[in-house]
């Protein structure tokens, strides 16, 4: 395994923390009954965590461009392989279906990274839990499956 693929997806799992820290303070805000200073500082952390998303995202676009080609293959062909694996599951109802549709919509977007169209995906946390576990296995150190 290339040492730049290591880079890149523990950059792309440094912005999905950052997002997902975020969407989670905006939900307390909408459902949590903050008070005004604890609304303030929900609203603060927010802004730093976005801010911190925006920063890793130019980051990670930098480290693309100047990652070779194989590195970014590797990448994508390690997510692709999950997301094939899912998308070959039974649809035995309207969750499994409503999974393998994200499933295929997610392996879209990294097709679209493979063509240099876009540069981080996210992974639903929800309907694709296990994927995302797959990915942040090990202590973050998700390479090691391969060994």
């Amino acid at each position: 395994m290339l040492e730049e693929t290591k880079k890149l997806e523990e950059l792309r799992q440094k912005i999905e923390k950052a997002e997902n820290e975020s969407g989670s303070t905006s939900d307390y805000l909408d459902r949590g009954k903050p008070n005004p200073a604890e609304q303030k500082a929900a609203l603060e952390r927010m802004k730093k965590l976005d801010e911190e998303a925006k920063q890793l995202k130019a980051q990670l676009r930098k480290l693309i461009a100047n990652s070779p080609r194989e590195a970014i293959e590797e990448w994508v062909n390690y997510h692709v392989a999950i997301l094939n694996r899912i998308i070959a599951e039974p649809v035995k109802d309207a969750n499994s279906r409503t999974r393998v549709f994200v499933a295929k919509e997610t392996l879209e977007k990294w097709e679209q990274v493979r063509k240099g169209e876009l540069d981080y995906v996210g992974i639903n946390w929800y309907f694709l839990k296990d994927y995302k576990e797959e990915v942040s296995k090990t202590g973050g150190k998700w390479w090691q499956i391969w060994k």
